[in-house]
């Protein structure tokens, strides 16, 4: 998927200025994450503004700061390419702060593209921070808007001067009923980023051997054989959250929120460290939003013996992760590409199972057989099977009416059921959901 058609605002600036909060107030809702903690943005995020009927893709950049080491080099290479190709760059300053040789400094990296250029002066909550305005119009740019991205401050002023900016009208966003969204989760440094890049060919995901480099989520889309893909790298999560970190506990919420608006998660594992106590605490997480899922098992070009590695992991699947049993496992390099289009297959087929539908009357008939085939009774009751329906919406949740309360029906037992449903109809990647209901009658799904 591509987006020729629509036009692209950039927000750059230095670290902690507010980029993602201004970000977030233009997409109107919590995209981005915000942090007090200096650099908590390191990639690129995208998302759609509307305004006045027209369509901006905006692109959210990292903190612009000065230093050697990779992650900075990294963050400085992406929003200067981000300069030279956005139709509009916003640059965002904090009114608080005033003026600084930081600002300066990054003036005469964006005076040549200075008629592209907004300043917004940001942190501006009430008129009397809009003084230091002229300090900031000395910088020669011709658009200077103080505003408030916390509190929405002359948003609106901003909304405009992107309109009278923009070359032409701005194009349809994507339509999201059409992408398949892929939320990859993992432990840090198992190569999530690493991944992303590889399927999109370039540097999408700023990677280092650093564990915790991707601190946000990050949306990327992509075509595989005629469907459109979203793939949302989320911060790599430990096995048990930490009470004092805080910008852990933020990036746990964002990677729920990740799941929650995907249909499937990667769990992204390593080859060599094979499947560990965080890899079943982190892939728990899927179970737990009910969403469809493949196990990824990356760095396989560092295995010496994948044949008889391979079956351990298909055996540790049911021993350390029962609840993901189901996934298939995707045995794959980020690093060299390897077994990427089974990838791509294994996550389209676990979609599809995910939002499979069954005709009623096929429900009931196969489950009155397996009914049949091992009775089940509680406290000498035995359990009368009268129809099944399947309810709307994903995962497939088949409704059981039967002569037993729900509580009567031992767990044990909708395992054995959703195993023979299962082998007889696949399901691979899709969560399963029995609900169990008393009585003759149902009225459909």
């Amino acid at each position: 998927m591509t987006f020729a058609e629509t036009p692209t605002v950039v927000i750059v600036g230095r670290p902690n200025v507010g980029k993602s909060t201004l970000f977030n107030r233009l997409c109107q809702r919590r995209r981005a994450l915000t942090s007090p903690i200096a650099g908590t943005t390191r990639d690129w995020i995208e998302g759609f503004c509307h305004w006045n009927g027209r369509v901006f893709r905006l692109v959210d950049t990292g903190g612009y700061a000065p230093g050697n080491d990779d992650v900075l080099s990294s963050v400085r290479a992406q929003v200067e390419g981000w300069i030279r190709g956005a139709e509009v760059v916003v640059w965002v300053t904090d009114a608080g702060e005033g003026l600084t040789a930081a600002d300066q400094d990054f003036a005469r990296l964006l005076r040549p593209q200075s008629k592209r250029v907004i300043l917004a002066m940001n942190k501006a909550d009430d008129a009397r921070r809009d003084f230091t305005v002229g300090d900031f119009a000395s910088l020669g740019f011709p658009t200077v808007i103080p505003l408030s991205a916390g509190h929405g401050r002359r948003v609106n002023a901003l909304l405009e001067a992107l309109e009278e900016k923009m070359p032409g009208p701005g194009g349809p966003a994507a339509n999201d009923a059409d992408e398949i969204r892929v939320a990859i989760i993992g432990r840090p440094n198992v190569g999530k980023s690493s991944l992303v890049n590889r399927i999109l060919g370039e540097e999408r995901m700023i990677v280092s051997d650093v564990p915790g480099t991707t601190r946000d989520t990050v949306d990327t889309r992509v075509g595989w054989d005629g469907r459109r893909f979203v793939f949302v790298d989320t911060a790599g999560l430990r096995a048990k959250k930490s009470k004092a970190d805080d910008l852990e506990g933020l990036t746990r919420l964002m990677t729920e929120r990740a799941l929650e608006r995907s249909e499937v998660g990667l769990l992204l594992v390593d080859a060599v460290a094979g499947i560990t106590e965080g890899d079943v605490a982190v892939g728990r997480l899927i179970d737990e939003h009910r969403r469809a899922s493949v196990v990824g098992i990356n760095k396989w070009d560092l295995v010496e013996d994948p044949t008889s590695l391979a079956q351990r992991f298909r055996s540790r699947a049911e021993e350390g992760m029962p609840f993901l049993a189901y996934s298939p496992p995707v045995f794959l390099s980020a690093k060299t590409g390897h077994n990427l289009p089974g990838l791509f297959g294994a996550l389209n087929e676990a979609h599809q199972s995910f939002s499979r539908r069954f005709d009623n009357e096929e429900l009931t008939a196969f489950f009155w057989r397996a009914v049949q085939d091992r009775p089940y009774t509680h406290n000498g009751r035995k359990l009368v099977f009268h129809g099944a329906s399947q309810a709307p919406g994903a995962p497939p949740t088949f409704v059981l009416r039967t002569s037993l309360d729900p509580d009567d029906v031992h767990f044990s037992y909708e395992r054995h059921l959703i195993r023979a449903f299962r082998e007889a109809h696949g399901m691979s990647g899709a969560p399963i959901v029995l609900a169990f209901k008393r009585g003759r009658r149902g009225r459909g799904a």
